[in-house]
C-alpha cells in the first residue's frame, strides 16, 4: 500500500523531463464512471486524458540517456551489458569493474579488467561478492547514470537490499565461485561467477509477500496472481526495467498501466516515472490496481471467473484491446464478449495461445498460468 505521505503527492515533485500530470478530480471521477473499455477508449480519443506528450518526452530522454551510456561503456568493454527486466548491471566510476545481478540465472557475475588483476586474491573475490550482496536499492538507484540523468536525485528510496541475502553467504559463495580469464578491451579480464543458493528466488519473493497481500486485499485481487506476474515480469528484481520503458517488479508502463492505476489510486491521472516505480510497495500497488481495473472494468463482461482471469493475464501484458482483437479482429471488447462467453476457460486459453498477435503475449499467459500453482 502506498504510504500516506506518498498519497499526498510524492509524484508531484518535479523531474527533469516532465512533471507528474494531475488532472482535475472531476475528470478523474468521470474516468472511473466509464466502466466499459470501449467508452474509455472513446474518452481518450476525445482528449480527456492526455499524457502522450509528457510520456513521449520522458521516453525520448530515457532512450537518449540509455544510448549515451551504452556508447560510454563500449569505449571500455567489448561486451556491453545494460540493465533489463531480469538483470541489473553496475559499472564502477573507473569503468574497470562490472557487476551483473542475473535474477533469471540466479547468479552474480563480476568482471574485473586491467591493472587490478595482478593483485587479485581470494579475499578480493569475497569482498566483491559481499559488495554485491550488500547493495541497497537506494544506492543502486543513485549510481545508475541512466536514471540519474532523466530523473535526478530525490529523497531516499526504500532501504531494501537488491537481493535478499545474508552477509554470511559471501565467504561460501566466493569459495565456490567460478573464475575465468579472457582478453578484454582494456587488457586481461577476470570474470567471477557466483551461483546464489537455490532458494534465493523464493527468498526474494518472500520479502515482498506482506506488500502483495496488503495490495491484494485492498484491490480485491488474487495474491497468487500478483506473485506469478511479478515472477514472470522481473523474477523479483526491484530494479527491473525495459526499453518500452517499463519499470519495477511488475513492469509498470507509465503510459498505460501506470496511467490507469494512478487515476484509481490517487483519484487523478499522473505520469508515473521510474523513480516512483522502483519503490516496491508503490510498484506492487500500481500493478494490483491495474489488475483490479482489468478485472472489474475492462473485462467485467466475461462471465466465467476462470476465463476472465486468463484474459486479465493476457491483457496485463498486451492490453485489453489486443485480447479482443484475438477474437474479432477489432479492439472492441463489446464485440468480443459474446464469443468469449460461449467458450470454456480451456478453450479461451487455447485460443489466446494461438491467436494473440504477439509471441511474447502468447508465451506470457503460459508462463503466468504455470507459475500460479506455486503461489497458492
Amino acid at each position: 500500500m502506498v504510504k500516506d505521505d506518498l498519497k499526498r503527492g510524492f509524484l508531484t515533485r518535479s523531474i527533469h523531463i516532465g512533471s507528474a500530470l494531475a488532472l482535475s478530480s472531476l475528470i478523474g471521477s468521470h474516468a472511473l464512471a466509464n466502466n466499459d473499455f470501449d467508452d474509455y477508449k472513446s474518452s481518450m480519443s476525445a482528449g480527456l486524458f492526455s499524457v502522450e506528450d509528457e510520456f513521449a518526452q520522458y521516453k525520448k530522454a530515457y532512450a537518449k540517456a540509455y544510448r549515451d551510456y551504452q556508447e560510454e561503456i563500449s569505449q571500455f568493454w567489448s561486451e556491453v551489458e545494460l540493465s533489463d527486466s531480469k538483470t541489473w548491471v553496475d559499472y564502477n566510476s573507473a569503468m574497470d569493474v562490472k557487476r551483473v545481478f542475473d535474477f533469471s540465472k540466479n547468479e552474480i557475475r563480476i568482471s574485473v579488467q586491467g591493472h587490478k588483476l595482478e593483485s587479485f586474491t581470494p579475499a578480493d573475490t569475497e569482498r566483491e561478492i559481499l559488495k554485491a550482496l550488500n547493495l541497497g536499492l537506494a544506492k543502486a538507484y543513485r549510481i545508475d547514470p541512466v536514471l540519474a540523468q532523466i530523473v535526478g536525485g530525490q529523497e531516499p528510496l526504500s532501504q531494501r537490499k537488491i537481493m535478499a541475502a545474508d552477509k554470511s553467504l559471501a565467504a561460501p559463495l566466493a569459495k565456490a565461485a567460478l573464475l575465468q580469464r579472457k582478453a578484454g578491451k582494456k587488457g586481461d579480464l577476470l570474470i567471477i561467477t557466483a551461483k546464489l543458493p537455490k532458494d534465493s528466488l523464493s527468498q526474494r519473493a518472500d520479502t515482498f509477500l506482506p506488500s502483495v497481500q496488503k495490495s491484494a486485499d485492498k484491490w480485491q485481487v488474487s495474491a497468487p496472481l500478483i506473485m506469478a506476474i511479478m515472477h514472470t515480469e522481473s523474477a523479483f528484481n526491484p530494479l527491473a526495467r525495459s526499453h518500452i520503458p517499463a519499470f519495477g517488479l511488475m513492469q509498470i508502463v507509465p503510459k498505460s498501466a501506470g496511467r490507469d492505476a494512478s487515476r484509481l489510486v490517487f483519484g487523478e491521472e499522473r505520469l508515473l516515472v521510474g523513480r516512483d516505480l522502483f519503490e516496491p510497495e508503490t510498484n506492487i500497488e500500481m500493478g494490483a490496481a491495474y489488475l483490479h481495473i482489468l478485472d472489474t472494468q475492462y473485462l467485467k463482461g466475461i462471465t466465467d471467473p476462470a476465463s476472465r482471469q486468463i484474459c486479465v493475464i493476457a491483457a496485463y501484458n498486451t492490453g485489453a484491446g489486443n485480447v479482443a482483437r484475438a477474437f474479432t479482429g477489432t479492439s472492441s471488447i463489446k464485440k468480443a464478449l459474446p464469443l468469449i462467453n460461449r467458450l470454456s476457460s480451456q478453450q479461451i486459453y487455447a485460443h489466446l495461445r494461438s491467436k494473440l498477435k504477439y509471441e511474447e503475449a502468447r508465451n506470457y499467459i503460459k508462463k503466468v498460468t504455470e507459475l500460479l500453482p506455486h503461489y497458492l
